[in-house]
């Protein structure tokens, strides 16, 4: 008796190992919704010389341009720093209203620090000319822009200490958030050549459905297909 009980009491805590309380993994936050009132914006920049007196700049690794644009945060490492192009899927995607980021890049322009080994070494802006900001609406053309931007220490501000060249691209990125009945606006001057090999011909006056902008040049080829194409002199030419 005394061997079964030994037994049923083994018995008995092995039920309790087995019944050990596993929290369940924490929520993924959601992804912020995507506001589809505003015009979603898409904008590059790459540092094309960097020049720091009184401070050698060797490690590479140890170098970090900070960029503000329009209340927007960009770090640039030095895959993007005292380079002639742009790194591919690096652009920072943001939301806002045209007006209101018109008002902040006339105000604000560029912002800049220089930041090498942790320790900021320079900072300074440079503005942008009122052609682009005054442009950033929803029929914005892409626009490449550089310039040259002085630098200067937080202690002597007035004293120039070295200057940088940067190159930088802003547009209107409609391909990811358009959906199923809804229209891409300038689908023709927005469609980026990263996606295309080329485009014959123009976009029709009324604008096409598109889901992601995927299946445009498909709807256009079957169009074109059901049109019997004929070569005809026209009588203006003379000839």
């Amino acid at each position: 008796m005394g061997k079964k009980g030994g037994k049923g009491g083994k018995k008995g805590r092995k039920t309790m190992a087995k019944s050990i309380f596993v929290p369940a993994p924490p929520d993924v936050p959601a992804k912020p919704a995507f506001n589809r009132s505003l015009p979603l914006y898409s904008f590059d920049l790459v540092v094309t010389r960097l020049e720091v007196t009184g401070v050698a700049l060797t490690d590479p690794r140890k170098l970090v341009v900070k960029v503000s644009f329009g209340d927007n945060d960009l770090s640039l490492t030095a895959s993007r720093t005292n380079v002639s192009a742009f790194k591919p899927d690096a652009s920072m995607i943001f939301q806002s209203v045209p007006m209101e980021l018109s008002t902040k890049l006339q105000e604000n322009g560029i912002a800049f620090e220089v930041v090498y080994d942790e320790i900021m070494i320079g900072k300074g802006k440079a503005a942008l000319p009122k052609r682009l900001t005054n442009n950033v609406g929803w029929n914005m053309k892409e626009f490449n822009y550089t310039s040259t931007c002085s630098l200067a220490t937080v202690e002597k501000p007035d004293i120039q200490i070295g200057a940088l060249e940067f190159l930088c691209k802003l547009f209107i990125k409609c391909s990811d958030y358009a959906r199923k009945g809804e229209t891409c606006k300038n689908l023709d001057r927005n469609i980026s050549p990263n996606d295309i090999v080329f485009v014959i011909g123009k976009s029709a006056n009324s604008p096409t459905d598109c889901d992601g902008c995927k299946g445009v040049l498909e709807a256009e080829a079957r169009k074109e297909q059901q049109k019997d194409y004929s070569i005809s002199q026209d009588p203006r030419c003379g000839y």
